[in-house]
């Protein structure tokens, strides 16, 4: 099995899940230092390793969705994380530990949370090229995300006997649910992903809420959908936002995505931009990066499934594709051309 291979079985054979990805913290720590990295852990959880005085860094983060997946290893490697994002965490260790020019390599917590992990890095300086590990279908360089957001939905009713007619704050709920999703918001999207209220006893229920995932294209919409929703909402009913990211798009020509694109030409592919429907890391990121871009291993569309699972090639692909961004982002500075 090939070095990337035997790095991914190993992260994946420790289920890491969002809120308990921490106790693949250590073993990340010795895998990054068995490959000659020097390596530690902050108070986030994030595991630091290669030069943190380098130009360029790859980050990418070791939790995942809930849902544990026995590992199976043939000429694909399936795992929960296997592609989100274990699979990119793996080749960055590997195109790190073989580089000639000092890279940092950054193992993120809480990116399927609240990015507690990015936030933390933040509160330092970063290098100035910053590439995040991410599924792209290995021959993709993702140049946007758009931004998300959680809404809340309250609602409020008297109560009484359930025998009767009466004020039902779920009754109230389910209306402005059916209300909302029956509303066009120009480029967004609201999908619901939880809904609580009422009991097992014969009460109309007195409260009850419902978290919608809100995701939108440009900076300040989901403020603008706060309002539209506002106003279709019936009495005893309210609603506001949480967890506001603002989407994230850089230009093709700029250098990180630019070394991406000739490293993926010079490694023997096609190189496609691609504008994601999700968020990431590279959001928040992107404050303090000089220029930063997506790429990873891995069919996007399996993430958050079942059938996670990426290619042994896909992996060694794209350990060369970091590899080779890493030297024409260290060397004379960025790539003129490709």
């Amino acid at each position: 099995m090939s070095r990337v291979a035997d790095v991914l079985v190993r992260i994946l054979r420790v289920y890491s899940p969002n809120g308990g990805e921490r106790v693949l913290e250590e073993e990340l720590v010795r895998i990054a230092r068995e490959l000659g990295l020097e390596a530690h852990s902050d108070s986030a959880g994030n595991v630091i390793a290669g030069s943190e005085e380098a130009r360029v860094a790859l980050v990418s983060h070791y939790d995942t969705v809930p849902g544990e997946l026995e590992v199976a290893v043939g000429s694909e490697i399936r795992g929960r994380g296997a592609v989100d994002a274990k699979g990119p965490l793996a080749s960055m260790l590997v195109a790190a530990s073989l580089s000639s020019h000092p890279v940092m390599v950054a193992a993120l917590a809480d990116e399927e949370g609240e990015s507690k992990g990015a936030l933390r890095l933040l509160e330092g300086d970063i290098p100035d090229y910053v590439i995040v590990g991410e599924p792209s279908n290995t021959s993709g360089v993702v140049i946007s995300y758009r931004g998300s957001a959680r809404l809340l939905v309250e609602c409020s009713g008297g109560g009484g006997h359930s025998s009767h007619p009466g004020d039902s704050a779920v009754d109230k709920l389910i209306d402005c649910l059916n209300t909302i999703r029956s509303y066009s918001f120009a480029g967004a999207s609201l999908t619901v992903i939880r809904i609580c209220g009422g009991s097992s006893f014969s009460v109309l229920p007195r409260s009850a809420s419902a978290e919608l995932d809100l995701r939108f294209s440009r900076a300040g919409d989901a403020q603008l959908v706060l309002k539209g929703i506002e106003g279709l909402l019936r009495e005893g009913c309210g609603a506001r936002l949480q967890r506001v990211t603002e989407p994230v798009s850089v230009r093709p020509s700029d250098p990180v995505p630019r070394a991406l694109i000739r490293a993926i030409l010079s490694s023997g592919a096609e190189p496609k931009l691609l504008r994601k429907y999700g968020t990431s890391d590279m959001n928040l990121l992107a404050r303090k990066a000089k220029s930063i871009a997506a790429y990873g291993p891995g069919r996007s569309e399996l993430a958050h499934t079942d059938e996670e699972e990426v290619s042994i090639g896909e992996l060694e692909f794209a350990t060369g594709v970091y590899l080779r961004a890493v030297e024409y982002l260290s060397v004379k500075g960025p790539p003129v051309g490709h």
